[in-house]
């Protein structure tokens, strides 16, 4: 993906983002799609969250793993780490040659790198208009939920909360987080160690 490309992507989601109509458009498009699917009839808001933070999180953490070589980044950064490390302990020593040395090999090392640094930005052109359009058609489906009578879930300390009850951001928000979060963490550490396992095995591929 060009850089031109990830750039027209971030305008276009900055319009989806400062403009309600435009916002609305995308958001009942995604309803034409998702309502129907994962909608379950606006009568189980909850098991619709749950289905909706697995689904965004697995299709961002895919991107993500596209648009990543996990083995490259983990190399930089742990030469990175042992850089920064031999600097402060050289800076503690006093000895402000070697601080620059490594200061220099440190910053030749990022501009070998800049590809794998630049990664994280062409996913979240993907999936930050993705993320966008998604909200924009859950906050619809949840509105259309609550005003069907179906308002109200459980939590152990409390039976009855408001989905649009707001404690900072609205509950449904923070109920999609705490699905949505393990869920992501989950997809990526396992294809993270697929791409570890895969590069392995083609290691040992070679060394045969």
């Amino acid at each position: 993906m060009s850089r031109t490309l990830i750039f027209m992507m971030f305008f276009l989601t900055l319009f989806v983002l400062i403009d309600p109509n435009l916002r609305t458009m995308f958001g009942l498009a995604a309803g034409a799609v998702f309502d129907p699917t994962i909608g379950l009839g606006w009568s189980y808001p909850v098991l619709t969250i749950l289905l909706a933070g697995s689904l965004t999180t697995t299709i961002s953490s895919l991107v993500r793993h596209v648009f990543t070589d996990w083995v490259r980044t983990t190399r930089m950064n742990k030469q990175m780490g042992a850089y920064r490390k031999a600097e402060m302990d050289a800076l503690r020593k006093g000895n402000p040659g070697k601080v620059q040395k490594l200061r220099d090999a440190r910053m030749e090392l990022q501009q070998k790198n800049l590809d794998v640094q630049f990664s994280p930005m062409k996913s979240m052109a993907v999936t930050f208009l993705m993320f966008i359009v998604f909200f924009a058609w859950l906050g619809s489906f949840i509105g259309g939920a609550v005003a069907l009578g179906h308002a109200f879930f459980a939590v152990p300390w409390q039976f009855n909360v408001d989905l649009n009850a707001a404690y900072l951001l609205p509950a449904w928000i923070l109920l999609y987080s705490l699905f949505a979060i393990p869920i992501g963490q989950v997809v990526g550490r396992v294809l993270k160690l697929y791409s570890f396992r895969k590069r392995l095995a083609k290691l040992e591929a070679q060394g045969d």
